[in-house]
């Protein structure tokens, strides 16, 4: 082991957050977790821990490669060093679809019927890290298990549409496709069996690569297949749906697109990205996913979901200036420890109106308790010495113009709140 400085930066594709990233975070968080919630879909969490055997073999697709596995333990893991077995016996989710299709097989029989879940939480993936693509990312999910109409896939993309928009990020279009029109185009086209798998892998690469390259990729075949693939019709449902989002939201929203693959293989009819003209590539995506139970030995039952790319999602609104922190909209100082009651007192009064207050948490001279102000990004200080403590009234301070003003606490909270 090095015997060299402790790091204090994480690992590459893991990050740290300023306590105003993390705020704008958490608020971005709540405005979807509302939206969820407004449309019916209820919370659930699922382990962010799973066993090899749900996590291999079940449809992840490339991800399966890019799973952190964990060890196995004490003896477990010894008998595995002296032998041929598996070093790991877990590994860290790389998505929250597949642990929701676990969790749904384990308790459906308890759940409502259809199913309307969502989860928000942290997922892993062993990836070269690069913009808007880190190891471990946050996924905002909304599933439906247990109905195959399509109108399943329009709650579904228009509740995700309208959580973009609580969140900030206006404009947000989708593209949608099925992947039997798509398998069916490129064996048309002449594709084989056993290419189609390769041919899949370029197509997907279109909106982040030149269509010259992908064509190179698909080879001889190239213009065949995407003349091929243009020219096959949108099914009745794909328009359907469509049409349906388009009405909901309001706008043009929603547009048919017969290259859009999907990279996971437990997609079995409807895939749909959302996409935004601030961000090559897409910020969230879902489709229809109708036999995954089956993977755990349960029955087939029909599911759809679709998840927000969170991280991608705060890229695009930092850059736009729309990712916003919250601050106290007062500090309220002590001016010395006598009178800390008293400040603790009209803090309480402060966020009994629904202000957000902070009581300085030391001792220390006003002009550095301004200063933790000032740092705080608070819109007002209040100042509470011993003649305003006789008097009933506190010192309110606008931080920005300096302006001061002796008020009683109501009259206090009211010009903060009208501020």
């Amino acid at each position: 082991m090095s015997s060299g400085p402790i790091p204090t930066t994480p690992p590459s594709g893991f990050r740290d957050f300023t306590p105003e990233q993390a705020d704008a975070r958490r608020r971005a968080i709540e405005a979807v977790s509302r939206v969820y919630r407004e449309h019916g879909f209820q919370p659930v969490a699922t382990s962010a821990v799973e066993d090899l055997k749900v996590l291999l073999g079940k449809g992840g697709g490339e991800n399966e490669k890019l799973i952190f596995k964990l060890l196995k333990r004490g003896e477990a893991l010894d008998r595995a060093k002296a032998g041929t077995e598996e070093l790991a016996d877990a590994g860290l989710r790389f998505d929250l679809t597949l642990p929701l299709a676990r969790y749904y097989s384990k308790y459906g029989s308890t759940l409502p019927h259809p199913f309307k879940a969502f989860n928000i939480g942290p997922v892993w993936r062993a990836e070269r890290a690069q913009k808007g693509r880190y190891r471990e990312f946050t996924q905002c999910d909304v599933d439906v298990i247990g109905s195959d109409s399509w109108g399943v896939e329009v709650e579904v993309i228009s509740t995700i549409l309208k959580a973009f928009d609580a969140a900030g990020l206006k404009g947000v279009q989708v593209v949608l496709n099925d992947r039997h029109s798509l398998l069916d185009g490129l064996k048309r086209a002449g594709v084989a069996e056993d290419a189609l798998g390769a041919a899949c892998v370029s197509l997907d690469k279109l909106d982040k690569m030149d269509k010259d390259k992908v064509l190179a990729e698909l080879g001889p075949n190239g213009d065949k297949i995407f003349k091929t693939l243009e020219g096959i019709a949108a099914t009745p449902a794909l328009l359907s749906i469509r049409d349906a989002v388009n009405k909901l939201v309001g706008r043009d929203a929603v547009a048919v697109y017969p290259f859009l693959v999907r990279g996971f293989d437990y997609y079995t009819t409807t895939v749909f990205e959302f996409r935004h003209p601030s961000f090559a590539g897409s910020i969230g995506g879902g489709g229809r996913y109708d036999k995954l139970t089956e993977k755990f030995g349960g029955p087939a039952t029909p599911a759809c979901g679709g998840s927000i790319g969170f991280e991608r999602l705060m890229l695009v609104l930092e850059e736009q200036g729309q990712a916003l922190a919250g601050h106290p909209d007062a500090v309220v100082t002590v001016f010395s420890d006598e009178l800390r009651g008293r400040s603790l007192e009209v803090a309480e009064a402060l966020r009994a109106k629904g202000l957000t207050a902070d009581v300085f948490p030391g001792a220390a001279k006003l002009k550095a308790q301004f200063k933790y102000a000032d740092q705080k990004k608070a819109a007002f200080a209040l100042v509470i010495g011993p003649d305003e403590a006789a008097r009933g009234v506190v010192n309110l301070k606008h931080l920005a113009t300096g302006d001061e003003q002796a008020l009683t606490v109501d009259e206090a909270v009211a010009r903060i709140a009208q501020h």
